[in-house]
């Protein structure tokens, strides 16, 4: 296609003609004239302006210039024309500041105005001296778009420009500077703004701006501005002292301090019923520095709220344990929903003078209201908060009894004798859940005191309690754990067996050892796992030799037990075993056989592994064995597994068998 057959196809009324003339022009890097290029560039299709922006970027230099697209900046009836001729002029960047620099001298204060955008647009620095110049430009427009691109240039060095272009008393000049130096960023004294808060228009964004670039001093002039007669002065100013506060924090809190009343507190306080999140958020941090317990009340509602409430609590918890008593001890019982979040604050607050009335919590209808309630009381500790929770131990909600059950022990741990005497007599209570949880605390708090009473739960009828009894018995510590394990192995219930056999491990010695060993014919195969585990944790020829029979155990979690029990005793010396239980019939113990096995030193085995383990009906043990040999350096490997790889019906183990070949070819087997 020639230069006349693209001049005819760009008078086509088909726009995909003249996209695609543009485009082959284009490609073929076509020498067209200035005035056909006009024509595309103007085009009333963005679709083709488009291409023909690329096409003159593409030759720009070249065949046409920066003067031939500033030429086109002149055009008074094509907006398209002109924009297209931007975008060549921004993407030909740097190069073209020279010509654009020169054309600012031009009357028509669209094409300087124009100039102006573009330099913001290639953001090169040589640019900002013209943008200076054009503060004083006679038009506007012109003026305005300098300092809109300034500020997008975050140019520093036009600051002091900046500032003595406010001395022109018009509100949008004013405004419109005031977000470049925002945008700037850089820290002006206070001194060269503040004289702008008499402008009761320019006052919001002046705050606006302050937040961005004040200085230290910047925060008594926002904190003025939080009383504000204007309801979106007093937003500004709250948003921007937050920001403001980032930077200078002591100084901020230290001004609020100075400023404080009952009017700012109230102005503040007012701003929590705004629609913006940013706003509502702000206040709430404001509020909290300032430390009004009067405008904290505004707050408490938002407690629930799902975005705001952790703010608020920050908030409160920031003013002090006096205003937050004050808070919880004022407005507790008001409201039902808001009592929880009242009662979660005291604990927080440490109101230790309020444990009575918070203790009514424990006694609402509302579950979480009582688990609230028990944790607080276990927050302030003391020993005035002991009865009630030992009432919360009768609670029909376990998680409410958990609770207070850890509040009890966490006190006792502190004063022992108090609680001791409280709750050992709740080992005989009539419920069970209550004795259970008598039992966990005194395991909790460790007093070999506590043993009498837990040999009495290692007679519970209950087999929850005898569990409890268990676990607590190694807490309390104390001479002859042994003989209260040994006792638990006896018991009825399953669990309780488990636990002993899991605590004689910690225990150790000859005595648990022989224990132990019977608890490896117990019925329930937990009870076997855990004695299992408890051997190879004690140690020693006599258990090795137990746990050794295990290996045979019908059940694969037992067998699994005892393998990886014996590779931790000695991993040679389990050699013999890992290949006995190859031949069990769970397949998991198979696997765990062979992963045994892959630990050891590669010797004789191997070939008497592979032979009998290729053709395992199981899949996943072939894939495993295939793991396994991927390791193994061996001649006689690849035969055996080419004679597989033949007959081998599973795709994955396939799969395995071709990459480990492929590999062993590639490193010239």
């Amino acid at each position: 296609m020639n230069i006349e057959q693209i001049q005819d196809r760009l008078a086509s009324p088909d726009e995909e003609d003249r996209i695609e003339a543009v485009r082959t022009a284009r490609e073929l890097d076509l020498s067209l004239p200035m005035a056909v290029l006009a024509e595309a560039l103007g085009d009333a299709s963005w679709r083709v302006r488009k291409e023909a922006v690329s096409c003159f970027l593409k030759g720009a230099h070249r065949r046409w210039t920066a003067a031939d697209a500033i030429a086109l900046l002149h055009s008074q009836d094509n907006a398209g024309l002109r924009n297209a001729a931007m975008d060549v002029l921004i993407g030909m960047g740097s190069s073209a500041v020279a010509d654009l620099k020169a054309e600012m001298a031009h009357a028509d204060q669209d094409v300087r105005k124009f100039i102006l955008d573009i330099f913001g647009e290639i953001g090169d620095e040589v640019c900002i001296g013209t943008l200076v110049e054009a503060l004083t430009d006679a038009d506007i427009n012109v003026r305005s778009s300098a300092v809109e691109n300034l500020g997008k240039l975050k140019s520093q060095e036009a600051i002091p420009a900046l500032l003595d272009a406010m001395d022109t008393p018009d509100f949008s000049w004013r405004f419109t500077i005031l977000e470049a130096l925002a945008q700037i960023g850089e820290r002006i004294p206070l001194a060269r703004l503040a004289p702008f808060r008499g402008d009761r228009l320019l006052r919001k964004p002046l705050y606006d701006c302050l937040g961005s670039i004040g200085d230290r001093d910047a925060a008594a002039l926002l904190v003025e501005g939080l009383e504000d007669d204007m309801r979106k002065c007093r937003e500004a100013a709250a948003l921007a002292l937050v920001t403001l506060a980032d930077r200078f924090p002591e100084e901020v809190k230290q001004c609020l301090r100075l400023h404080q009343d009952d009017n700012l507190a109230t102005s503040v306080a007012g701003l929590l019923a705004s629609r913006d999140r940013s706003v509502q958020e702000s206040a709430v941090r404001i509020l909290g520095w300032i430390g009004n317990s009067a405008a904290a009340g505004r707050m408490l509602t938002l407690l629930g709220d799902e975005a705001l409430g952790s703010r608020v609590f920050s908030a409160l918890m920031e003013m002090g344990q006096e205003v937050v008593c004050d808070l919880v001890r004022q407005y507790l019982g008001e409201d039902s929903a808001m009592d929880v979040y009242l009662v979660y604050l005291a604990g927080e607050g440490q109101c230790r003078d309020l444990a009575g009335r918070l203790a009514a919590g424990l006694a609402a209808a509302d579950a979480q209201m009582r688990l609230v309630t028990a944790r607080t009381l276990t927050k302030i500790g003391g020993a005035e908060v002991i009865q009630h929770l030992l009432e919360a131990l009768d609670d029909e909600v376990e998680e409410v009894r958990d609770a207070a059950a850890a509040g009890l022990a966490a006190i006792g741990r502190q004063a022992p004798r108090q609680v001791l005497e409280k709750v050992s007599p709740m080992v005989e209570a009539a419920r069970a859940s209550v004795r259970t949880c008598a039992v966990e605390i005194l395991g909790q708090i460790g007093e070999p005191s506590c043993r009498s009473y837990l040999d009495m739960a290692f007679k519970d009828e209950s087999p929850a309690v005898r569990q409890a009894a268990v676990r607590a018995l190694a807490g309390c510590g104390g001479e002859d754990l042994t003989a209260g394990f040994k006792l638990a192995l006896t018991d009825e219930d399953a669990e309780v067996r488990a636990l002993a056999a899991e605590n004689l491990g910690h225990v150790g010695g000859d005595e648990a050892v022989e224990s132990l060993g019977l608890a490896l014919t117990d019925d329930d195969i937990w009870v076997r796992a855990n004695a299992v585990r408890s051997l190879s944790r004690i140690g020693g020829e006599r258990a090795y030799n137990l746990v050794e029979q295990l290996v045979h155990d019908p059940v694969g979690l037992v067998a699994i037990a005892a393998l990886e029990a014996l590779a931790e005793f000695d991993p040679r010396r389990a050699r013999s075993a890992l290949l006995a239980a190859l031949d069990h019939d769970d397949e998991e113990v198979v696997k765990t056989a062979l992963q045994g096995l892959g630990q050891l030193p590669k010797g004789g085995w191997v070939d008497e592994v592979a032979i009998k383990m290729i053709d395992h009906p199981q899949w996943d043990v072939r894939l495993a064995l295939v793991s396994l040999l991927a390791s193994v350096e061996n001649d006689a490997i690849r035969p055996l597994l080419e004679t597989r790889l033949i007959i081998e019906g599973d795709d994955l183990v396939r799969q395995a068998i071709e990459n480990l070949l492929a590999c062993r070819t590639q490193q010239g087997e």
